[in-house]
């Protein structure tokens, strides 16, 4: 029903003439009950409180004869469905007659017939004429959203109707504002609405749907506990959540001397109910001032025509005006921004936007050089989905180098998980929760037998260095061998072991190498004997330097070494040489594990072997930080004879419950096979055009953790070709000796889609 301005039925029609001897006569009738019947107060129906002779209190409710016969049955419906959703929200319940109905007619004196309910009476004082108690902004904010998210799945064909008071459509009120009674107010009014012509278009992409329409300080009632009621559903409407929203926020910031305290406990309650999205925070300013504006123009209307209700319809002006004086000297988007910030809402929005100070600013702002940006030009990235990162300047990149999304950037199972969890705690790890302990059970679960302890931490380096503490202590020994180009790490300990980080002239006496697995000049891969041959080299070395050897630590993958692929005789053959020399042994499946090498969840399971230690890194949350060290009960019992460990928010329950979700998506989508099989098909295109590169380039690899091989003597270097890469659209790395690798691997949701649009682009690339 589509009415144009001041044209709203219940608002033509004049309100109810029925006396207190008819009402009374009516309850008997048709309820059984000899109320006292007292009048209350109301705008355009008339509402008596009925007090029954057994002492119950009731509302008989006589509707204005304009209102639509299906919006009372709409009224009706809704207050059941909230009863039924919610239960515990304070709302009437309506009492049947003497026959089970819940409306009847009653015909009044004038002729005109209304329709009569009868409701259950709220306790408490209405919220605009009590004294509000310091919490009430976040009891508001709260019940407002648990109203809202009740009538979510509430639908009825009466909804569709355009009420005059709705913010979004203020700006048809426009010609009300000659009618101002202070002179000075209308031309300054008259430009405000022009801001709000838009509105109604804006609010049409938004969450919406049927809504209460006016939960305001009039429609609250309140006691000793808080908000003990909300009332009258009579302006039920089909509208945008916001627009809800802000009808009740500005009821509360009307009394409100500061806006901005009130505003961010109400909010921040209503969060927790219902999160917003950034599209509707970026309007409740303007729908909060558009109906602060509808709220004098409609007194500027209707107060002239019912002096006898002057009062009552001119109550909420002087709120109005308050607010609007407040806030309408505000811009539209500096009064946007302000709500992104209560809202939490201002960094997802304002991140989107090209900053060519950027890069400038990051140098000055976080040491330079110190950690240097990848390419010549580097990128804004602005938002990520699946296998697919976009940048600011509106392109869009096929991620074939970020290993830490493994399940895909904004995976919705992850964030989802994570946004639920961070909605209701996030706790020190010192106290019981779930999610810890199922994800060490299904952890250890997935190692070889023995690996039966997980410890939490933040990150790889992390891992690596709680290993590094436990081996010493353990081995009574400060010696370590990893491989000639190695990475484990930022810790300091850790950063010693990353060999590939600076010149064999700066390593430390205690940090010892062994030469990686490269092929030899047959092509042969080197055997466990030369394994355990290369490891007593290196242990050689400490003990010149004064050291033995408490722990050897390989990357599964041989990542900075150039992506290696070693059998498995070599990788048992360090680690049997190792615990021969009394050393223990850490497989790092940061980069290597959760499925990357297609065969198992974790590459060094393919090699047969059966580490003292293994560390997980970022990957294990999809980018949430959280890592693990699995290791032997044995180890850390005589560990904790001498020592502690403890990481505050290590596996606290949010950082669990991704790694759960992401351990959920690997099994449910066959992600380790996936892996093995679009990798294998990855490695053959590579390999099909690695000859236009240069005859002696290689692809090597297992899975998706890919390498291509540039010899040094191609003219186009492998940094060179990962530029071009970027030009066609593509992520990818460098590593290896001299960065003569290029670097393949992709989250592990890669489809054969992602395959066919890498090869195109890396022969693009090549020519």
């Amino acid at each position: 029903m589509n009415q144009t301005v001041g044209q709203t039925s219940s608002l033509v029609e004049e309100p109810p003439e029925v006396d207190l001897a008819t009402a009374a006569e009516f309850l008997r009738a048709q309820y059984g009950i000899d109320p006292e019947l007292q009048a209350l107060r109301s705008e355009r129906d008339l509402n008596f409180l009925a007090v029954a002779d057994d002492g119950r209190q009731l509302v008989l409710k006589v509707s204005n004869s304009g209102d639509d016969p299906g919006q009372i049955a709409m009224e009706s419906a809704a207050m059941r469905h909230v009863a039924l959703v919610d239960p515990g929200l304070p709302i009437p319940r309506i009492v049947d007659t003497v026959d089970g109905e819940q409306v009847v007619t009653l015909k009044a004196d004038d002729g005109r017939v209304h329709q009569v309910r009868v409701m259950t009476v709220m306790p408490g004082a209405v919220g605009d004429l009590a004294v509000l108690p310091d919490r009430f902004a976040a009891d508001f904010g709260e019940v407002c959203a648990r109203l809202a998210r009740a009538l979510q799945g509430f639908g009825h064909p009466s909804a569709d109707r355009r009420l005059d008071w709705d913010p979004r459509l203020v700006t048809a009120l426009r010609p009300f504002a000659e009618q101002l009674p202070d002179a000075s107010r209308r031309a300054p009014l008259e430009k405000l609405l022009d801001r709000f012509e838009s509105l109604e278009e804006a609010t049409k992409r938004l969450p919406a749907f049927v809504l209460h329409g006016d939960v305001t300080l009039s429609n609250v009632l309140i006691d000793a506990d808080g908000i003990s009621g909300v009332i009258d559903f009579g302006d039920m409407h089909h509208t945008a959540r916001v627009a809800d929203l802000a009808i009740s926020l500005t009821s509360l910031l009307r009394e409100s001397a500061d806006p901005w305290p009130a505003a961010a406990a109400f909010l921040d309650a209503y969060q927790r109910v219902l999160p917003l999205e950034p599209e509707e925070v970026e309007l409740i300013g303007e729908l909060v001032l558009a109906r602060m504006a509808a709220s004098v123009l409609m007194s500027a209307w209707r107060a002239p025509l019912y002096p006898d209700n002057y009062e009552y319809l001119t109550s909420l002006v002087a709120g109005s005006w308050h607010g609007l004086d407040l806030l309408a000297g505000m811009e539209a988007t500096e009064l946007a921004d302000r709500f992104h910030q209560l809202c939490g809402t201002s960094r997802v929005k304002s991140a989107q936007r090209l900053d060519p100070s950027l890069s400038e600013r990051r140098g000055a702002a976080l040491g330079g050089q110190l950690s240097p940006l990848f390419y010549r030009e580097p990128l804004q990235v602005v938002r990520a989905a699946g296998a697919w990162v976009h940048t600011a300047d509106g392109r869009r990149y096929l991620d074939a180098y970020n290993n830490v999304p493994v399940v895909g950037h904004a995976h919705p199972a992850v964030v989802q998980a994570i946004s639920r969890q961070a909605a209701v705690l996030n706790i020190n790890s010192r106290y019981l929760h779930p999610n810890a302990v199922e994800l060490a059970e299904r952890l250890t679960a997935s190692m070889p037998p023995g690996l039966d302890t997980c410890v939490f931490v933040n990150s790889g380096s992390e891992a690596n260095d709680l290993a590094w503490r436990m081996a010493r202590v353990v081995t009574g020994r400060s010696g370590v061998m990893v491989a000639d180009l190695a990475y484990h790490g930022v810790s300091e300990a850790t950063a010693a072991w990353s060999t590939n980080t600076y010149p064999p002239s700066a390593r430390p006496a205690h940090v010892a190498v062994f030469d990686a697995p490269r092929l030899d000049s047959d092509g042969q891969q080197p055997s466990g004997v030369e394994a355990g041959r290369r490891v007593r080299l290196a242990h050689d070395v400490l003990r010149r330097a004064g050291q033995d050897v408490a722990l050897l630590a390989v990357d599964s993958v041989f990542s900075s070494a150039g992506i290696l692929t070693p059998t498995g005789r070599f990788m048992r053959g360090l680690q049997d040489e190792t615990h021969t020399l009394g050393g223990l042994f850490l497989a790092d499946e940061v980069q290597a594990g959760f499925g990357r090498g297609g065969r198992n969840l974790w590459r060094f399971t393919d090699f047969g072997l059966t580490p003292d230690f293994v560390t997980l890194g970022k990957p294990m949350g999809n980018g949430h930080p959280i890592a693990a060290l699995i290791t032997r009960r044995e180890i850390v019992e005589q560990f904790i004879a001498i020592d502690e460990f403890f990481s505050t928010f290590a596996g606290n329950p949010v950082s669990c419950v991704a790694a759960l979700t992401v351990l959920d998506v690997i099994e449910q989508n066959g992600l380790v096979e996936r892996s093995g099989r679009i990798g294998a098909d990855l490695s053959a295109g590579l390999a099909r055009l690695a000859p236009r590169l240069h005859p002696a380039a290689r692809v090597r690899g297992q899975g998706l953790m890919v390498g291509v091989e540039v010899p040094p003597e191609t003219p186009l270097k492998a940094t060179d070709l990962a530029e071009l890469l970027r030009e066609q659209g593509v992520f990818v790395g460098t590593t290896g000796p001299g960065g003569t690798v290029l670097k393949i691997r992709p989250p592990l949701i890669w489809d054969q889609g992602h395959v066919d649009y890498f090869l195109k682009a890396f022969e693009a690339a090549l020519a």
